[in-house]
This record gives structure tokens, sequence and C-alpha cells, in this order.
């Protein structure tokens, strides 16, 4: 049986919803983290609690870095960590990803999935393009970035992620940084999901739930439902800081959701909002679609927005709120046909026996990237 850890963080919950699809198609395959985070998502095992020096964490992280490569088949990573990587302990050190490079000299295939900051150049997207999160006055850490964090992305692409089998982007824009990597969507399992589709007997509720208020472009978000409630009855939600479990009891009250204006994509919570039914609006960066499937990139149905348009983007779907159901019909039918986690993980295995065999993540399983 082919054995599978995923780690050493569950962002966006991917992880433990490919891992449990594994699992169901006969892969024993298991998340294990280096620490939490507040969201507390499922893990199978958590080594410690962020920050924590005690030698017995010391202990456990290390003996679970260096001795995963004997026992795993396969070592997929996430957001440009290895289990070696002690990033909430300080900078990168000589120690950083020898339970990777151990993989690969053990012959073990190794598999790193990309989310966003962790190869996003900073300079490189705020030069190229006229909508970024990376640009003063939207995200904090763009000073960093500039001085140190852009060099050691730069590292990671040219001296890591070419030590791994293969690559995978969850956000298209990524791509033009990972040379040769394949584009995979968040995996969301919407069993969990029911349908509440948007209510028309009440004033319209519109929310949105940044994990970053700055990256997420929320100040626009904010100032245009200011100014639309001077003209429109309407309730405005911002959740914030809330465990996911919590969140998801406001989410289910929704009857618009408003996801990310800066980084030129969506993400899982997008995905979740869908699968109840309900439209999403976000920013949608054309010239980044190339990677996509193309039916894909046809069938996306998010309600595009932008941060100088999102008042007007807003009062227009406000005056067409009788469609706004039918919206979230067509947004969950999205959610089931391109985010099946079951679709993405038998994709994922047949890579994980062949690194070399193409991606195939089309539901019609056509192959969709040139040889």
């Amino acid at each position: 049986m082919l054995r599978v850890v995923h780690g050493p963080v569950n962002i966006g919950n991917q992880p433990w919803a490919i891992s449990q699809q594994e699992r169901q198609l006969g892969v024993r395959s298991e998340v294990v983290v280096n620490y939490n985070t507040w969201l507390e998502y499922p893990v199978d095992r958590c080594l410690g609690e962020y920050g924590d020096r005690s030698w017995q964490t010391r202990l456990r992280r290390a003996r679970f870095a260096w001795t995963a490569p004997l026992r795993y088949d396969v070592l997929h990573y996430y957001f440009g960590r290895s289990f070696s990587c002690m990033d909430d302990y300080g900078a990168r050190n000589r120690r950083w990803f020898r339970d990777l490079r151990m993989a690969r000299r053990l012959g073990k295939r190794v598999f790193m999935t990309l989310q966003g900051c962790d190869v996003r150049l900073s300079k490189n997207s705020s030069d190229n393009n006229e909508i970024t999160m990376c640009r003063e006055g939207h995200c904090g850490a763009v000073p960093t970035c500039r001085s140190q964090l852009d060099a050691e992305r730069r590292w990671l692409i040219e001296e890591i992620i070419p030590l791994a089998n293969r690559a995978f982007v969850l956000n298209p824009e990524l791509a033009k940084y990972v040379p040769g990597s394949a584009f995979l969507p968040y995996a969301v399992d919407i069993s969990h999901f029911e349908t509440v589709p948007p209510r028309l007997d009440r004033p319209p509720v519109i929310l949105h739930a940044p994990s970053d208020e700055g990256v997420k472009g929320s100040s626009y978000v904010i100032q245009a439902i200011e100014r639309l409630k001077q003209r429109h009855e309407l309730e405005f939600v911002l959740v914030k800081g809330l465990p996911h479990a919590e969140a998801m009891k406001l989410y289910r009250d929704a009857d618009l959701v408003i996801d990310q204006l800066l980084a030129g994509w969506y993400g899982a919570f997008a995905v979740e909002l869908m699968a109840m039914g309900k439209p999403v609006a976000a920013y949608i960066r054309d010239e980044d679609l190339d990677c996509l499937p193309p039916g894909m990139r046809e069938e996306l149905p998010l309600l595009q927005v932008t941060p100088d348009t999102i008042e007007q983007d807003l009062e227009a779907a406000l005056l067409r709120r009788t469609e706004w159901v039918e919206w979230g019909e067509r947004a969950r039918r999205f959610s089931q046909r391109w985010h099946d986690p079951r679709r993405l993980a038998r994709a994922l295995i047949d890579a994980y026996r062949d690194p070399e065999s193409r991606f195939v993540i089309e539901p019609d399983r056509k192959p969709i990237c040139a040889e």
C-alpha cells in the first residue's frame, strides 16, 4: 500500500481534504503538522504548539522530520516548507529541507504544493500587475518582502523546488514564478456543505471574511459597503478571528459573499461558500489564467469586482438580486465539477505513482497540458 504524508502545515484545509480522499482510494495517507493555527483545521497529528521551544517538542519535531523519509513512500510538502523547516523558531538555517534532501537520496517521491506568499515575488508582482496585494499600503509585509523575503523565495524556487518530483500551484499567478509547475484547484469536499441559497424575503446579507484585511483588500470592501448603505437597505457581516467551525455558522446566513480583491484569484473560503450555493464576488486576473483547464476558465462563476469598481459592481448585483439564487446554483455546480477532492486525489495518486505522467484534472479526464 502506498504510504503518503502531507505537511508540515494544513493551510486552507487542502492537505486534509486530499488526504481523506486518498484513504478512500486505497492509499495510507496522513496529515502531520509541526503546529496548528487559530483556524483549528483537522489533522492526524500535531507535533507541537506554535513557537514551543521545549525540549520535548523540539525532539518530537526533529524525530518526525528525520524518520518520515524512512516511513513514507511519498512526502507531499506545502507552503514552501518541509518538516525540518522550523519557521516558528526563526530564520532559515542549514537544517532546513534536510528531510526533503534525505527523501530524494533514498529514492522517495517528493511533491510540493505552493499556495501564495511562499513563492510570490513581491517586486515582480507589483511591477507586472495593475492590481496586487504586493504594493505599499496593501500588505504590511511589503518592506520585508523587498529587503529579505523575495531573495529567500528566489532561493526556494531555484534551489529547493527543482528537487521535488513535481510542484503544484493553487493560485494561477504562481505558475509564472515556478517553471514546470501544474495548476491544482482547491480541494473541498462539498458533501459536507448543505445548500443554503440566498434569501429574498429580507434585506440582503453581504459577508466578507478576511484572514488578513490588507492582503484581502478589505478596506475597499468596507468603504464601498458604507456608501451603498446610504442608498440600499442591507446588512454587512465582517468575520474575523473565528475558528473555522464557528465562522461556518455565519457563512450559512449570507446571501452574497465577497472574497479577495487583490490576489487575482479566489481562495478555499470562496469554494466553501460556492458549495453552499452562495454567489461569490472576487477579483480575477484574466492574464494569469492560461494555466487553467480551458473548461474551468470558461465556467468561472464568480462576480468580477476590482478595488476601483467594487461599489458599482456590488450595486449592479443588488439591482439583479432576483438572480442571486440562480448565480448560487451555478456556483455550486462549478464547485462540484472543479473542486471535487476525489478527482483531484485520484490525479495526485497517478502522479505519485508516476511523476512523469500527465496531470489530468478535467472532469472528463482529457489531458489539459502539453507534453
